[in-house]
């Protein structure tokens, strides 16, 4: 077993370690960065409190005309009634443990703490990656089943011949998923996509550089005004003949973020019998937080414990939803390639 000078439990200090945690994942987190998910204090204050379900209330927008006046005194308006509507969200209750022999060399290094938090951050940021591309997959399915797929363009297609233009990602294609939320389009302001059809518009060089203007480095690239996101988590499914990629448009606040704070987030243990008695610790991490697809109400009709895992997330059955159209804040493309 490596051994070290520096132990785990000398440098873990809950207070220090765990702020640090979070605010380097947030500035990580491609998503968070570029506004699609917004942290809300409200979402905060949930995250932090009890219980594990939330009910979200809200109102409906105003619709209809505006009246007619006249001088009838005995014609009276007829006032317009305000609709209520329940969102809801879940409160996801995550954790991960690392031994001290897989963090060795961050126990070397001349700031352990940082080099430590350098290391858990970034898995963080993967991991609640994954728990949104599990609920939209879930959203979208629910949105297939009941909604006639009004927040999907599908162009794919599983022929045993080669994918056609078509078929593939295309200004065309992008412009009509975007079109799914009509006059709400020109909210949306990022793209996220695999690798694959990421390369595609590569090649087509269809990706225009953003640079920072103080540094000249490059932040990130836009396509068709769209920041873009690179995340190779979004789903990929295999059909008999082709691979379908969907790839999501959002609009700035499209999901809700909030962050609490565990009774324990941060915990150092010793295990004297592990390493044939050289003895072990194990930095154990842990998160609570909501990640909600605004106006997507969360069910929880199947669930085995009272978080959700990925695959329950996933599941259209735990979700509902509850706000039109044009105020869902994203939408998906299907496409081979």
């Amino acid at each position: 077993m490596p051994t070290t000078s520096t132990r785990l439990s000398d440098v873990i200090v809950a207070e220090v370690f765990q702020p640090y945690v979070i605010a380097r994942a947030l500035e990580l987190d491609a998503l968070i960065q570029s506004g699609v998910v917004v942290r809300d204090p409200q979402f905060d204050a949930l995250a932090g409190g009890p219980g594990a379900s939330f009910n979200l209330p809200f109102f409906n927008d105003l619709d209809g005309e505006s009246n007619v006046g006249s001088d009838d005194p005995e014609s009276f308006a007829a006032p317009a009634k305000l609709i209520a509507g329940r969102d809801g969200a879940v409160k996801h209750v995550r954790n991960k443990s690392w031994s001290s022999m897989d963090l060795t060399a961050a126990l070397l290094a001349s700031d352990p703490v940082r080099a430590v938090a350098d290391l858990v951050a970034p898995f963080w940021v993967r991991d609640r990656q994954k728990v949104l591309v599990a609920s939209l997959a879930g959203v979208v399915a629910d949105n297939l089943a009941h909604d006639n797929g009004d927040m999907v363009h599908d162009v794919s297609s599983d022929a045993a011949a080669p994918a056609t233009a078509a078929e593939l990602i295309s200004d065309e294609a992008v412009l009509v998923a975007a079109q799914t939320l009509g006059d709400m389009k020109s909210r949306l302001s990022a793209i996220a996509l695999h690798s694959v059809v990421h390369t595609r518009l590569q090649r087509l060089g269809a990706l225009l550089p953003v640079h920072d203007p103080q540094t000249g480095d490059l932040r990130y690239h836009t396509y068709l005004g769209y920041r873009v996101i690179v995340d190779d988590g979004l789903p990929v499914s295999q059909g008999a003949n082709r691979v379908v990629y969907t790839s999501y448009l959002f609009a700035d606040g499209a999901v809700a973020y909030g962050e609490g704070t565990p009774k324990l987030p941060v915990e150092t243990e010793r295990v004297p019998g592990a390493g044939d008695g050289e003895g072990m610790e194990i930095l154990h991490t842990r998160r609570h937080f909501l990640l909600h697809p605004r106006g997507i109400r969360w069910i929880g009709a199947a669930m085995a414990k009272t978080a959700p895992s990925n695959a329950e997330l996933a599941n259209p059955a735990n979700w509902d939803r509850v706000y039109a159209r044009k105020a869902i804040r994203f939408a998906a493309l299907r496409t081979n390639g």
